[in-house]
């Protein structure tokens, strides 16, 4: 039994905001192909998801690749305090909640490079806190990022979406994201919500 079959959530469906949010990714991929950096808001990924936790009432960065004044690391995005403006490049330390690293999927490495960063940040303020979040992956992949390879108990991650594979062609295709959902190959994990609730700690 593969370790998707182990695991005990619900298959995704149509509502689901995950699967939404994996459907918009797909779609605006597309579309980002034609364009330079420049005219970029951030990756398709950081783009989507930064507008779901903007629904949800989070006041995030709105630029992509922002930093933390007295580091030259690039952030895919902050959770800031209250009243904060959204539009900063670079921000100081007092005015920053949380770190968030944004990713697709997981490649190889990702988890000591995002560690090392945390690590690094976390010397300018031991009061950040930090947050990965993994739109889809395949549960038991040898890159997979949990809170076990981050070895720190203050960073998180939350994968949102278990496929049982990695498609041919890729998690970009729309094609293969309804493929998947009709086969019930995608699972809900429920780390949406419990990021959600985490961001809202006090």
């Amino acid at each position: 039994m593969s370790e998707y079959d182990k695991l005990d959530a619900p298959f995704l469906t149509e509502r689901d905001t995950e699967y939404k949010m994996l459907i918009e990714v797909a779609e605006l991929y597309t579309k980002q192909k034609a364009k330079t950096a420049e005219q970029k808001s951030g990756n398709a990924t950081e783009i989507v998801i930064r507008k779901y936790l903007l629904k949800e009432g989070f006041n995030v960065t709105l630029n992509p690749n922002v930093k933390i004044e007295g580091s030259k690391i690039r952030i895919d995005s902050l959770l800031l305090k209250p009243k904060v403006s959204q539009n900063e490049l670079v921000y100081v330390p007092d005015k920053v909640d949380t770190i968030i690293e944004i990713k697709n999927n997981a490649v190889a490495c990702q988890s000591a490079t995002i560690k090392e960063n945390f690590d690094r940040l976390r010397k300018i303020s031991d009061n950040f806190r930090f947050a990965v979040i993994v739109l889809s992956e395949r549960k038991g992949y040898k890159h997979e990022i949990t809170d076990k390879k981050l070895k720190n108990k203050k960073y998180h991650s939350f994968t949102l979406v278990s496929r049982r594979k990695y498609p041919k062609g890729g998690v970009y295709l729309k094609s293969n994201i309804i493929d998947m959902l009709n086969k019930n190959e995608m699972k809900k994990t429920g780390e949406w919500e419990k990021l959600i609730a985490y961001l809202r700690e006090k």
